[in-house]
């Protein structure tokens, strides 16, 4: 969620001391939360005391994000444009039903919320079967990597943005709507999209009482 929010930036190197400061653990845990990422693919090596956020993370499926990043955010614009101000306050209460499962920590509850959500909006594209795709498209790419983040309380402001949505369609900003949905679909990767059955999503970054694959710590990047 740091990664997420910005607090860990993508674009720079990052001292593994300073990330401790941030997570609150010493060196020891940190370390081995990072080998996990590392192994996933979303960080690098920097020399020999701070690592860097990928920008880009290749992994099984990306082509279905990617697929859903040229589709569905002009798809939302398109249904956003067509709402009417009855469409708005059926939108408003599915935002709140989101807002509230996620005040529950109830993370079955936010997934339906969340796509009821985004299935409604999308039913006023006037192109049934784009909509119809994009639908699909999202259920390909769940979000199961966002469960502990939801049960442990922790879950980013910017990865439930139905108000916001539901805010920029009544302002009439169009724009923002599908710029908020580029955002979103790009930051799927670095909650675990569309590679969520890894068990190690869950629990703890990886057992303690095991050797830990350092190979990525091992061999400094230029």
């Amino acid at each position: 969620m740091m990664v997420v929010d910005g607090s860990i930036p993508t674009d720079e190197p990052i001292e593994i001391d300073r990330i401790a400061d941030l997570l609150r653990a010493d060196a020891s845990v940190t370390l081995l939360v990072l080998m996990e990422l590392g192994r996933d693919g979303f960080l690098e090596r920097v020399g020999e005391d701070a690592i860097r956020v990928r920008d880009r993370a290749e992994a099984p499926g990306d082509g279905i994000v990617q697929i859903r990043r040229m589709l569905e955010p002009m798809a939302l614009r398109t249904a956003a444009e067509h709402a009417r101000p009855v469409d708005l306050i059926t939108l408003r209460h599915l935002a709140e039903g989101v807002e509230a499962a996620v005040a529950a920590r109830d993370y079955l509850a936010f997934r339906r919320a969340d796509d009821a959500f985004v299935a409604t909006l999308l039913s006023l594209h006037p192109n049934a079967e784009l909509a119809r795709l994009c639908t699909e498209l999202r259920l390909r790419t769940a979000y199961d990597g966002l469960r502990v983040p939801v049960e442990q309380g922790v879950l980013s402001d910017s990865l439930r943005p139905d108000a916001r949505i539901v805010d920029l369609i009544a302002a009439g900003d169009f724009a923002g709507v599908e710029s908020l949905a580029e955002t979103l679909i790009d930051r799927l990767r670095l909650v675990g999209a569309p590679r969520m059955d890894s068990p190690h999503l869950v629990g703890a970054p990886i057992p303690l009482d095991v050797e830990v694959d350092v190979e990525f710590l091992e061999v400094p990047v230029s």
